[in-house]
Order: structure tokens, then C-alpha cells, then sequence
């Protein structure tokens, strides 16, 4: 019976959180994502990443998180005893550079990053700090002879490969008390947070280890486990006090592990945080030492049997009455990626459903881009479809700041197109300024306080003075406010009230390079006019004049130029642009035509693709390209062109090169570009030969079996070319060289030769004693080798 009324229950509830999901989202809810680092779990993905590389990471991540319109980050600054950030206290976090101790290049410091780019973006950042944990047991790098695991080892407690700042001594708690106050003091953080990692989980979990600081520093208990309770206690309401006494404008909040004792609430068992890992957040709540509570609550809806006999919907509520009870905002802790597709928004309709919850917090923050289970997309389509503010906290602040003034529709100065613009107030009674700013979008003048309250009305949350518009559909006018905020989000009165019109870009115009240009290098930079009114530019290139053949089709460039590479030698192509904002696409410009003037690439001939059986040292020979002065040859040993392979990589005028001794039995690639003071070609299509074993040397060597005659190396040449050849037995031997009309240009030998290799120079030049004409032109030639009763030949190219 139980059973079926319990049923009924989750079926009633369920039932009514789908009927609050089709109302409007609330305008105030905390909707925050965890950022850990620890184990690169979600920034940065790997350690050893360049500075821009991790810039990259964090605002793709942050720009994700934006426009899924959540508003508050919790980014992991201290995973062991460390700091992602400049710290003389704590040394360098290993999860950056791969090794602790060790800053990033360029002066970069995280911390003071994620601030900058989470305000601009209207999002809230809470440092989040490990308090204990100086090792984690599954990672074992070495640490910096500052690390306080070496620097203070009476101070740890070992399980292992865990290490853990003793809580029992007073010198750890006034240890962390100073990581704190340096961050506070130092940077602009909205909150300190802490996780829960307190004494350690199974199957870690300490049993005598702190014996000897229980005998040292009882304070008068007698039961360990209370002890140590309250050495978590003291610490938490330390660092409260701490906080409040520098700036009691930063939030102070915990998320202790999901169960605060079995059967507490009825049914609910599984590891908990009273008995296993020492922490009593009720302890927290009760003496107000926390502003809010984030339980992990990585449990599913409905009744576990199998595992820990646990439940969403019996945690969550019992938690938010827990808060609400003493006064303190209760967000949930929620997994984020492990569950199906309707788990996580069923526990986000469960807890709007419950009045003493003020939001939800996402593990983990890399989620939120992937869009893992499409989560992300229900919350841009549905649930968090528009921005929200973060509910403020009554005990800390109540004055309202005052409302920006000067509201106007402007060019913006520090991003493309047109924006919306105020200036900051002055200052109100209790001296805050405002720290972010509502921006308001209505369809008519006539607005009332109230309007303010529809979250429907509620366009954007900026850390800025200024905003961007981001409708996606604009038609009319539309009437624009903006409200200010303060740190604890007490928001102002509407500033004045502005109508914007906004029209499709005039038709833009194109600078450089100018119509009908030539001689363009390999790399352009297009140019064109900022259009009035415009967001961004669409950029055409193609090698037709109808624009079907698209070298670059890029839309959404923001700034007024973009450099292009990737073009043919000695070709014309065709380009122009559209500019665009909200409301649509301009005409396109005028279109203007370029040729560029570097040369194409040239044709490879020798050593011949895929050819096998190759010289040691063979000749590379290559067709000149036209409007070449240079050439750019690479070789290198493998099947593709890498720098770590390649073992030539030279310039040359000729278009030929002999090759030092390769080694035996090695496939080699090649390639050539031409150069002029235009540019470089792209490289011709690899060729790829295999050189001779060392018994086709061996053979090489020997008195040869049959007759041969090598093809002439090089080919084409000027002026000189050699051609050898192979007798297997002694002869009167001719060797004469014919032009393609059959007369008789040269004689290269007319002699008795013996057996075996032997080679010939023809060469053109004037001093060239053999050539019956020095005045040879461009042109095949071919060359025949007669001796006894054999006759051979083969073709040759001359290029003047």
C-alpha cells in the first residue's frame, strides 16, 4: 500500500511540474555549471597547451554557457594545494603545464581571464577551491619543494597516494584561511566555494591516522567522530567570518556530498557526510557560516533498490526545506552527461516546482557545449529560453542600486554594428555601483514596473556599459531599457526608454585589391568598407564570374578585411561581399576581378612516380614553371612530406638535383614549388620512388649480362646531360645523338670499349667538342647506341 501511494505521489508531481514547464521561465534562478581542472577534466583539456590555445578553450566554453543563458561558473582554482592562478602562497597547478610550479608563458593567469571574460559575458564566477586535498591518489607527479606537501609534512594526513591537509591542526585551518584572504583581496571573484572533499571517501576513509592530533588538540571532546565534525565546522565558519570581515559583498557556499545521514530524509540510505567523511552541513546552515548549499544529488527520480536506496525527488525537497529553514539559498548539484534523455529535465521541472529552490548547478561544465543527451538544446529552446538573475541574498543586501542613465542606439566601440549604449550610475546610498546590467526588450512604449517582471521581457545580462543586440528576428521597433545590478543583484529602476529600427545594410563597397588587379601575391588581403548599420560581411571568391566555383564563401566575418591563401598561379578570380544584421542581407557589392602573378606549380619527371630500383644517388628533375625565378624542392623519407621526415628542403634556380647517397631499399617522397616575388605555388602532386637493395649494387657492380642503355640523366637539361650504358662483352662501340628530323647533331664515342658500364657527357655549349652544331634549339633529341649487331635508343630533352 505503501508503495502504490508513493506511486501516486511521483506520478502527481510529475504531472504538475509538466503543467509549470508550459508557464514562463522564472525571472530569477541561479543557473550555474561547474568548470573543474583537476585530471583536465573540463579546462584546460590537456596540460602544455599554448596560452591562445587556452584562451580558446575557456571562451568557447564560457560563449556555450552564455547562450545557454545560464549565469554563474564555479571554476576549479585550487585542485590539490595548488593554484591556477599567481599564488606566492601555492605553487602553480600542474593541470596547466604539465608540471607543477611551473606559470604558464606570457604572464597569463587564468583566474583573473575566466573573471574578465565571465562579467563582460553577465556571468557570475565563484573561485572554487579543494580545502583539504593536497594529493590526488590517482595522480602522482612530482611536487615543488614549496608544495605544502613538502614544505609542511607534519601537516598531512596519508591514505596511500591521497594526501589531505590535516583538519585537526589550528596551522591548517589558519592555512587556508590565507589562501582565501589572498584570493579576495586579490581578485574580483563574486563567491569562494568549496567542494566535498573534507575527510576521505571509501576506500580511503581514515580510521587512526589522526590519533596522535585528537590526543594534541581535543578542545575537550571525547568522541573522535564529533571532533572531527567540528574541525570541518570551525574551518567553515573561519572562512566565513574571513570573507565577510574583507568584503562581505563574495558569496561563501559548499556542495557537500548528496546524503546528510541515513534515513534522513525516511528511506534514504547509502554513504553519507555526517559519518563517513565528517561533514555536518546542517552544523553549516544552522550557524549561518554558508550563503548557499549545492548537495550533490547525482541520484535519478524514483526509488533505487539496487544501489544506494535513493531518490531525486525525496533528496532535493528535503534539502531545500533544510535551507530555507535557516535562512539560506538552496541550489541542486546535478549530473549532467550519465542519465536519460528525460532524467535531467524532469529534476529541473522538479525543482521549479518547489518554491525553496533558487537553482540548479551542472556537473560538469564541458557538457554544456557538447550538448550531451541534447540537454544543452532544451535548455536554449525551453527551459532556460531566457536570461535570468541571480536571486539575491536578503541578509547581505537589500539597497537598490541606481538605474543607468543616457540610454541610447548606437555604433559600437568595441565590436561591429550597432548597440545599445548607457553611462554607469552614480553610486547609491551604500556606496555600490552597479556590477551588471538588465537589458530589456518590449514591443511597445508603454511599459509598466510590472512589465519588468516577465521574464519573456528580459533580453540580455552584460558586465559591460554597452550591449549588442541578439534577436534573432527583428521586424518593426522595438523599445529598449536597461536596468542596473548590483553584487547581489538587487536591480535598479528602468533606465529611459528608446525605440530601435533596425534595416537591411546598404549595398557595401569593396577596396582592395582594386578591379582588374595583377600580379596578386599568394596571400591577399581584401578590404572593404565598413557598411553603416552592418553586424558582419559575407566574403565571395571564385574562379568564374558567375560564382559557382567558390574558392571562399564565408559569412559572419566581423571585422572589415579578411586574408585569404589557397589561390592558383597565373589565374584570374572574381569577388565581392554583402554586409548584414539582424534584420537580414544587403545586395551584393560590385564585383571586381584579380590575377594573381606567382607562378603554378611545375610538373615532376624523374626519378618517375612510384618507380622502383632506383639510384643511391639519384637526379630529381622537374618542367620549369612559367614566371619561376626559383624553386623550393623537399624530399623526404616516407610515404608523405613531414617536417619530422624530411631530409631535403632547399632552394635552387635549376630545375635539377643529384641527391647525396640515400640508403638501400627506402621509399622516398618528393615535391617542388615555384617561387617568384609574388609568391610560392602549391606543391606539385607528390612522386614517390624506392631506392636499390644491396644486391641490386652488387649487380651493378658485375660485368653486365645484357646490352643496355640508360635513360640520360638529367632530363630535359641544359647544357650538359650524361648517358651511360652497359656492354656484356667488348666491341666496337657508336654512341650518336640525332635531332627528331634524323640528322646527326653529335658523336659521343666511336671506339672499342670493353665490357661493362660505361657513360658519355653530351653537352651543348660551345666549348662542347663533340657537337657537330652548338646553336641547338629547344626540342627532343635522341640518342643511339650501336654495337656489333645491337642497336638502342631512347629519347632526350633540351630546354634553352
Amino acid at each position: 500500500m505503501r508503495k502504490i501511494v508513493y506511486l501516486f505521489y511521483i506520478a502527481l508531481l510529475l504531472h504538475s511540474i509538466s503543467i509549470l514547464a508550459q508557464t514562463s521561465n522564472p525571472k530569477r534562478e541561479f543557473r550555474g555549471a561547474w568548470i573543474a581542472s583537476v585530471a583536465n577534466i573540463d579546462w584546460p583539456s590537456r596540460t602544455g597547451l599554448s596560452i591562445d590555445a587556452l584562451k580558446k578553450e575557456l571562451t568557447d566554453m564560457l560563449d556555450a554557457i552564455k547562450l545557454a543563458n545560464l549565469n554563474a561558473v564555479f571554476f576549479q582554482v585550487r585542485p590539490e594545494c595548488d593554484a591556477l592562478y599567481k599564488s606566492s602562497i601555492e605553487p602553480w597547478s600542474y593541470w596547466i603545464t604539465g608540471t607543477q610550479g611551473i606559470a604558464p608563458a606570457g604572464d597569463f593567469d587564468p583566474l583573473k581571464f575566466a573573471i574578465e571574460e565571465s562579467h563582460k559575458r553577465g556571468i557570475e564566477l565563484h573561485a572554487w577551491l579543494n580545502p583539504y586535498r593536497a594529493r590526488h591518489a590517482s595522480y602522482t607527479y612530482s611536487r615543488t619543494s614549496n608544495h605544502v606537501s613538502n614544505s609542511q609534512p607534519d601537516w598531512i594526513l596519508k591514505f596511500g597516494n591521497l594526501y589531505i591537509l590535516n583538519p585537526g591542526l589550528p596551522q591548517v585551518r589558519n592555512y587556508n584561511i590565507s589562501v582565501v584572504v589572498d584570493i579576495i583581496s586579490r581578485y574580483d571573484v563574486d563567491g569562494i566555494h568549496f567542494d566535498d572533499y573534507f575527510y576521505p571517501y571509501p576506500p580511503d576513509q581514515i580510521s587512526t591516522q589522526d590519533a596522535a592530533t585528537f590526543a594534541g588538540y581535543a578542545r575537550g571532546f571525547t568522541n573522535i567522530a564529533d571532533w572531527r565534525r567540528d574541525n570541518v565546522n570551525i574551518q567553515m565558519k573561519a572562512i566565513n567570518d574571513t570573507i565577510k570581515a574583507i568584503n562581505p559583498r563574495i558569496k561563501f557556499g559548499i556542495s557537500p556530498f548528496g546524503i546528510w545521514k541515513n534515513g534522513i530524509p525516511s528511506g534514504i540510505s547509502g554513504m553519507d557526510a555526517y559519518s563517513v567523511i565528517y561533514a555536518d552541513p546542517m552544523a553549516w546552515l544552522k550557524q549561518k557560516s554558508v550563503d548557499y548549499i549545492i548537495p550533490q544529488l547525482y541520484w535519478k527520480i524514483g526509488y533505487d533498490q539496487t544501489t544506494n536506496k535513493t531518490d531525486y525527488l525525496k533528496l532535493m525537497p528535503w534539502w531545500a526545506d533544510s535551507a530555507k529553514q535557516y535562512g539560506r539559498h538552496f541550489y541542486s548539484g546535478n549530473i549532467y552527461g550519465s542519465y536519460s534523455l528525460s532524467e535531467l529535465p524532469n529534476q529541473l521541472k522538479a525543482n521549479r516546482s518547489n518554491s525553496k529552490t533558487n537553482g540548479i548547478v551542472l556537473f560538469s561544465g564541458k557538457h554544456i557545449p557538447a550538448n550531451t543527451l541534447s540537454f544543452t538544446d532544451s535548455l536554449k529552446n525551453k527551459y532556460f529560453s531566457t536570461p535570468a538573475l541571480i536571486p539575491g541574498m536578503d541578509w547581505k543586501d537589500q539597497v537598490k542600486p541606481n538605474p543607468p542613465v543616457n540610454l541610447k542606439y548606437d555604433k559600437l566601440a568595441n565590436a561591429r554594428g550597432d548597440g545599445l549604449f548607457w553611462n554607469a550610475p552614480s553610486a547609491a546610498v551604500d556606496g555600490d555601483v552597479a556590477s551588471m546590467y538588465a537589458v530589456y526588450k518590449f514591443s511597445t512604449s508603454s511599459v509598466q514596473p510590472a512589465d519588468l517582471e516577465n521574464s519573456s521581457n528580459l533580453n540580455n545580462i552584460v558586465g559591460t556599459p554597452y550591449a549588442a543586440l541578439k534577436t534573432k528576428d527583428v521586424s518593426g521597433t522595438m523599445y529598449f531599457a536597461v536596468t542596473s545590478l548590483d553584487k547581489n543583484y538587487n536591480e535598479s529602476t528602468m533606465s529611459g526608454i528608446i525605440p530601435v529600427q533596425v534595416n537591411i545594410p546598404a549595398k557595401p563597397v569593396v577596396v582592395f585589391p582594386p578591379n582588374l588587379a595583377v600580379n596578386q601575391k599568394d596571400t591577399i588581403k581584401f578590404i572593404w568598407q565598413n557598411t553603416a548599420h552592418s553586424n558582419f560581411n559575407r566574403l565571395q571568391i571564385a574562379s568564374d564570374q558567375n560564382f559557382v566555383n567558390f574558392l571562399i564563401n564565408q559569412n559572419n566575418i566581423v571585422d572589415t578585411f579578411k586574408t585569404v591563401t589557397g589561390f592558383n598561379g597565373l589565374s584570374t578570380y572574381y569577388w565581392r561581399i554583402t554586409a548584414s544584421n539582424l534584420a537580414g542581407e544587403s545586395i551584393y557589392s560590385d564585383v571586381r576581378s584579380f590575377t594573381t602573378g606567382f607562378p603554378m606549380p611545375p610538373q615532376l619527371l624523374l626519378p618517375e612516380d612510384k618507380s622502383l630500383g632506383n639510384s643511391l644517388t639519384p637526379t630529381l628533375v622537374w618542367n620549369k614553371s612559367k614566371a619561376a625565378e626559383r624553386y623550393r624542392l623537399q624530399v623526404a623519407e616516407g610515404l608523405s612530406i613531414l617536417p619530422s621526415i624530411t631530409i631535403v628542403d632547399t632552394v635552387l634556380t635549376d630545375s635539377l638535383l643529384t641527391l647525396k647517397k640515400l640508403k638501400e631499399n627506402i621509399i622516398y617522397t618528393w615535391s617542388v614549388m615555384a617561387v617568384n616575388s609574388y609568391g610560392s605555388s602549391a606543391l606539385a602532386d607528390v612522386f614517390k620512388f624506392k631506392t636499390t637493395t644491396s644486391s641490386d649494387v652488387a649487380k651493378e657492380e658485375s660485368i653486365p649480362t645484357t646490352y643496355v642503355l640508360n635513360q640520360n640523366y638529367p632530363n630535359p637539361f641544359n647544357p650538359s646531360t650524361v648517358i651511360s650504358y652497359q656492354l656484356p662483352v667488348a666491341g666496337y662501340v657508336s654512341l650518336k645523338v640525332f635531332d627528331i628530323l634524323g640528322r646527326e647533331v653529335a658523336t659521343l664515342v666511336n671506339e672499342f670499349q670493353n665490357a661493362g658500364k660505361h657513360n658519355s657527357t653530351f653537352s651543348t655549349s660551345p666549348t662542347g667538342r663533340q657537337v657537330l652544331n652548338s646553336k641547338l634549339t629547344s626540342g627532343i633529341y635522341i640518342y643511339v647506341l650501336k654495337s656489333d649487331s645491337h642497336l638502342l635508343s631512347k629519347k632526350m630533352i633540351l630546354i634553352k
